[in-house]
């Protein structure tokens, strides 16, 4: 499953952030502002599933799995966005819930025909800083086989400039 996962376009996603740190002309701020969710969505939504291909034995195994209408469990990479992260919640942290709920909201502003907020650059800057605090609580949840991981790195806290200099290139 981690074979097909296609982390190498999390990781061009992650490339691509940096780009909503500079000002938004005005003639493109509100496409800029959605695409910008829209990175953070997929990125949110790889790393969950991520998490759970991780532990997919574990995944498998709970009761509380997302399952299909005939009852068997939905492997992490077919299951939606929304069912993943309510999982998430219930079986492993709540506590990035408000954060995940408002990029996919406002990532779903990608489907132009309803209106939605958005939010502005600032909020979508703060977002993305709070992806990284997202992202290292994920990470603090996975083995590593090696000694590349440095524990302590999921409690230093963010600032804008450690994101820029570790999660925007």
């Amino acid at each position: 499953m981690l074979e097909q996962a296609r982390l190498d376009r999390q990781v061009a996603f992650a490339y691509t952030l940096h780009d909503y740190l500079v000002p938004f002309s005005p003639e493109t701020a509100e496409s800029r502002q959605i695409l910008g969710y829209v990175t953070l969505k997929s990125m949110c939504e790889g790393a969950l599933k991520l998490f759970f291909s991780v532990w997919l034995e574990d995944y498998r195994r709970d009761s509380s799995a997302p399952t299909k209408k005939a009852g068997s469990v939905i492997d992490p990479a077919d299951v939606t966005f929304d069912r993943l992260i309510t999982f998430f919640n219930q079986r492993i942290s709540s506590s990035h819930d408000t954060f995940i709920r408002r990029v996919q909201q406002r990532g779903n502003a990608i489907h132009s025909f309803k209106d939605r907020d958005i939010g502005t650059q600032q909020e979508l800057i703060d977002d993305i800083l709070a992806y990284g605090q997202f992202l290292l609580a994920i990470s603090d949840g996975l083995p590593y086989p090696d000694e590349m991981y440095d524990p302590a790195l999921a409690s230093m806290p963010l600032s804008y400039n450690y994101c820029t200099l570790y999660f925007l290139g």
